[in-house]
């Protein structure tokens, strides 16, 4: 058969950053030589020669590739080298494909090679103005690789004439696999929405319906262990989360929060707590005592408990799921904190419903940003100005709706009534909220938070 395009893929390091054989990372359920050897299959690359060092695990069975075995201890170079005293005779065009890169796609590869059967010595995938790998190569230009000091870099620098550049819209053509944190990212990119953290920001919508399919253990751990990055007010990282996925155990919780099915219906109801009892018992260790009246403890807590959920709600949406978050979790804080085993000093600041949505809501927006954002000095005159607008927009959403048959729970919603007349409703005089909630701070103080 003959051979025109040789990918080589120097695979021979130890990974002692990373603390694990790159070439055999678990990404997205496959190794990274597999993904690499499928992208390079896909892209049309006739062969593949994986540069392995003596000793090094064996290949996962079935990988379509020939195996280059070099000493241990070399550089990239003495890969590329002997890799270079391998390749078939016929061969014309070389695609260095570094391990570190197993997330490129197909398309930056044959835009890489197609660049080259144009005529260019050299071609390099450039994302956001910096060029990455893998890099495309006529065979006489590598051939330049056999020079005893020669580095891969030299080849390209040499000459800047015979170098062209292929725009990418793949990030990964920079990342390299280098450490566990690169590892995490390329994972979480796998499963993840092709929307910028800001466009999924900007997404967001509360489902209430969903489908029964399960959320894979090790997918919320994933998501919980991005969202406990969140800030924390001096390093207390006072939060915790109890996921509930017992259905007569969530039906319990659906009940002390003024039985939203919703609850019952997502595969998992997420208790986002403030938690001072890990500083409750390090007071314990070293012989003082929680100072937990304190109400700047308490306020810290509770806002590491919103940053934690708003990042929990964030992730999930970043993986395709849909959450709600859900504040009558507060209706009853003591026979939830009972019904979740939350030791003295743990409240439920609210809950949160994760699963596959099966609903798809309208959004209904948000203020005016005048409303939110001021420059220097917060402006008062303004007011006016930007209830009008969240009226008119609150009017607008329930219009379209009911247009839509979308209302909730098959009931639709009052067109005549904005922001103002809700916001009224709910927290002016005579307020159910307030009245529902008024022996909040005394359940509080039971649950061990002084408030004082």
């Amino acid at each position: 058969m003959t051979v025109r395009t040789v990918a080589i893929v120097p695979a021979a390091g130890k990974g002692e950053r990373m603390g694990a054989d790159k070439a055999l990372l678990d990404l997205g359920g496959t190794t990274a030589i597999a993904r690499i050897v499928a992208t390079c299959r896909a892209a049309g690359v006739d062969e593949v020669l994986v540069v392995r060092r003596d000793g090094a695990a064996p290949l996962p069975a079935g990988t379509a590739a020939q195996v280059v075995v070099v000493p241990p201890g070399g550089e990239m170079a003495d890969s590329l080298r002997a890799a270079q005293a391998a390749l078939p005779a016929s061969s014309t065009n070389v695609l260095v494909f570094p391990v570190d890169h197993a997330l490129v796609e197909a398309e930056t590869v044959v835009a890489l090679l197609a660049t080259v059967e144009r005529g260019a010595a050299i071609a390099l995938p450039l994302f956001r103005r910096r060029p990455g790998h893998p890099i495309a190569l006529r065979r006489d230009v590598f051939a330049e690789i056999a020079e005893p000091t020669a580095l891969l870099r030299d080849l390209v620098k040499r000459d800047p004439a015979r170098v062209r550049v292929v725009p990418s819209a793949n990030p990964w053509v920079h990342a390299d696999l280098d450490h566990p944190e690169d590892l995490r990212a390329a994972q979480c990119a796998l499963h993840g929405e092709p929307w910028s953290t800001v466009a999924q920001m900007f997404r967001h919508r509360s489902r209430r319906a969903y489908r029964p399919d399960p959320i894979p253990q090790p997918q919320l751990e994933r998501l919980v262990d991005a969202a406990r990055h969140a800030s924390t007010s001096s390093f207390i990282q006072a939060y915790a989360v109890v996921c509930v996925r017992d259905a007569a155990t969530k039906g319990e919780c659906a009940r002390l929060c003024s039985g939203q099915e919703h609850i019952v219906q997502a595969p998992v109801f997420a208790a986002i707590c403030a938690d001072l009892h890990k500083l409750a018992a390090c007071c314990g260790r070293r012989g003082t005592s929680l100072q937990a009246q304190s109400f700047e403890l308490f306020l810290q807590a509770t806002i590491d408990a919103a940053l934690v959920g708003q990042n929990l709600q964030l992730a999930a949406e970043a993986e395709g799921l849909g959450a709600c978050m859900i504040g009558a979790a507060r209706n009853h804080p003591e026979q939830l904190a009972k019904l979740l085993g939350l030791p003295p000093h743990v409240f439920v600041v609210f809950g949160m419903t994760l699963g596959h949505p099966s609903d798809d809501p309208l959004p209904r927006g948000r203020m005016p940003l005048a409303g939110v954002l001021h420059f220097e000095r917060y402006d008062v005159a303004g007011t006016g100005a930007v209830l009008d607008g969240a009226d008119d927009a609150m009017r607008a959403w329930a219009r379209r709706t009911n247009a839509a048959g979308a209302g909730k729970k098959g009931r639709p919603v009052d067109e005549t009534k904005g922001w103002s007349d809700r916001m009224a409703r709910m927290w002016g005089a005579g307020s159910d909220y307030v009245a529902a909630r008024q022996v909040l701070v005394d359940e509080l103080r039971r649950l061990g938070f002084g408030l004082g």
